[in-house]
């Protein structure tokens, strides 16, 4: 993998180029370009997988993320979206002629991707061939099928809004898009197309292929398994290989051999420029791969003109997400704090996103100590390039148990920011729902649910899992009720209180002078879990100076509404600037204000 950054200045785009293998080289090259939003979370570790069984065939290999999404510079907010993605594909396109010497391109594509792939192709003529799995043929069709799910999120309606760095699709968008129709296209516009449909719902791709082939296009269409697995959830993704292998056979063919432009110049730069989020200033990123093997990926943001500070801050996996984050939220965060004068680093873990995993170890695994090793080689890489000493762990599910973790035994670590962790105890094979879309939501959001009428009727008729929900409630109860009991007994013997694992950890750091942010939406039940741990509000923590946790309102598990994410952003902004400033007393305990209250508890 060899980072890589073109585009013009202003709209610089971020990608990844796998060389050819070069015994096989065939002097063909392939752009993969992306899905959006959700889809394209999913799609990431496919779209890798797919990258490197390519380049082992012989073909070069860009993928990448278009202006305004992914790594690169922009904003989903900022106008005439389609033109900037329909641009960024030619850009990416003219890149890989000139970083490998290839004369001819292909395009592959899945969902959006695969119609902008066409689109593209359709503007440019100069592509050779087309691969588009499941794309969406008419725009206006997937704008429906897009504000139906839109619908479907917890808190959405007229009152919801979706971040505006969040990657998602916006209202402008939505009607460009709802414009585009790939039975628009005329002429021969590519030599060849394989069309693939999606396996879990009807489609129109036959109607697609028919048209394709009216216009001279020799077209190929056939029914492959493994889209609905491979678009199900980032965590629970599976690469569809047989497909994969079906589509490097089908490019190969014919397998003439093209000949090479010599490539002059200095190769590949790896340095973009972007903007913080609010105010505007400008800040650089550095792709960049390091530990053993450099099997390790991630982003440096940092200011165009640097503050000279030693506290570093440093992005964890939400999830099986890749470095950018849910909804986009750690490149924003990222760039405003790089603005502020700390240096942000979001990187992959091994097994995620776009980092190797260790040897013997499968992809895909979260909520595990093994990559708490990972956290500490990004520490220690960064110490080395650039002297930071003190660090600050910011992670989302279970990037906040990896933060918790990695505190508790490095002690570079200054400060800790966990949001909506689901376990700080969870080993594999353990019963726990990693998905949020399958996971409960807390205790309180139940109780609250049960003085709305709409709730009554969604139980009455059989739309709710009334039997899951009260077995989840039922077990937390018991959970928290065992906890005062031995509370009670412990007491009644004249003992001290007995504290778990999770109260002497955070005890312990906050005595070695760590800041801790524990961070909750009201809805999720991981506020079950801290609280079965902690008390009721984390009153077992009370006194602790070092320590606060906030329950935010109107916030879903990843902060995809626009309000949610703003109180996040003011929540991280100010607790960095506070741990970064903060003295240390005789006790060595970190003393400071912490930041201003704006959720349920300040301890």
């Amino acid at each position: 993998m060899t980072p890589v950054v073109f585009g013009p200045n202003g709209s610089q785009l971020m990608g990844i180029y796998h060389a050819a293998e070069p015994e096989l080289a065939l002097g063909v090259g392939v752009v993969l370009c992306n899905p959006l939003g959700y889809e394209a979370m999913c799609a990431h570790r496919t779209y890798r997988h797919l990258a490197r069984r390519l380049a082992a065939a012989g073909f070069d290999v860009l993928r990448f993320d278009y202006q305004g999404t992914g790594d690169s510079s922009g904003r989903s907010d900022e106008p005439d979206r389609v033109r900037a993605w329909l641009d960024s594909i030619g850009a990416a396109v003219d890149e890989l002629r000139l970083i490998a010497g290839v004369t001819s391109i292909d395009l592959f594509g899945v969902r959006l991707g695969a119609t902008l792939a066409a689109l593209a192709a359709g503007e440019r003529r100069d592509i050779r061939a087309l691969v588009l799995w499941a794309p969406a043929v008419s725009g206006r069709a997937y704008v429906r099928e897009h504000r139906a799910l839109q619908l479907l999120r917890p808190g959405s309606g007229p009152a919801a809004q979706v971040g505006q760095d969040a990657g998602d699709l916006l209202e402008p968008t939505l009607r460009e898009l709802s414009t585009t129709s790939l039975l628009a296209l005329r002429d021969r516009f590519v030599e060849r197309a394989l069309v693939l449909p999606r396996d879990d719902l009807p489609t129109v791709e036959e109607q697609l292929a028919l048209h394709l082939r009216g216009c001279g296009v020799e077209t190929e269409l056939r029914a492959e398994p493994g889209y609905a697995r491979m678009m199900d959830h980032p965590e629970t993704a599976v690469v569809p290989s047989p497909t994969l292998d079906t589509i490097v056979a089908w490019l190969r063919r014919p397998a003439t051999v093209i000949p090479r432009r010599p490539v002059v110049g200095p190769g590949p730069r790896a340095v973009l420029a972007a903007w913080s989020h609010a105010p505007r200033h400008a800040v650089r990123e550095e792709a960049l791969s390091f530990g053993a093997g450099h099997r390790l990926f991630g982003i440096l943001t940092e200011a165009e003109e640097p503050r000279g500070g030693r506290t570093a801050v440093v992005f964890l996996n939400a999830g099986a997400n890749h470095r950018v984050g849910p909804n986009r939220l750690y490149v924003s965060l990222a760039r405003d704090l790089a603005a502020r004068g700390y240096p942000a680093f979001r990187f992959d873990a091994g097994g995620l996103g776009d980092g190797g995993p260790t040897p013997g170890m499968a992809e895909n695994r979260i909520y595990s100590k093994d990559s708490v090793a990972d956290v500490k080689a990004a520490m220690t890489f960064l110490t080395s390039i650039r002297g930071m000493e003190r660090f600050v762990l910011v992670g989302i599910c279970s990037g906040g148990f990896l933060a918790f973790h990695a505190s508790s035994e490095d002690t570079r670590v200054a400060a800790q920011i966990v949001i909506n962790p689901q376990t700080f105890e969870w080993k594999q094979g353990d019963p726990i729902e990693l998905s949020t879309r399958k996971s409960y939501k807390s205790t309180r959001y139940y109780l609250r649910a049960l003085c709305r009428p709409s709730v009554w009727t969604l139980a009455l008729r059989g739309e709710l899992d009334v039997r899951g929900v009260v077995g989840a409630v039922r077990k937390r109860s018991a959970s928290r009720a065992a906890v005062r009991l031995r509370g009670v007994m412990a007491r009644w013997r004249g003992l001290p209180e007995p504290r778990n694992e999770v109260e002497r950890t955070l005890r312990a750091v906050s005595a070695r002078g760590v800041r801790s942010l524990l961070v909750f939406s009201a809805n999720d039940g991981g506020l079950d879990m801290i609280e079965q741990h902690l008390g009721g509000g984390a009153s077992s923590m009370d006194g602790e100076g070092n320590f606060r946790l906030e329950i935010v309102d109107g916030a879903d598990h990843t902060f995809t509404q626009k309000g949610a994410q703003d109180r996040l952003r003011t929540l991280i902004t100010r607790f960095v600037d506070a741990s970064a400033s903060s003295a240390m007393d005789g006790r060595g305990r970190r003393i400071g204000t912490l930041c201003a209250p704006s959720g349920r508890r300040d301890a």
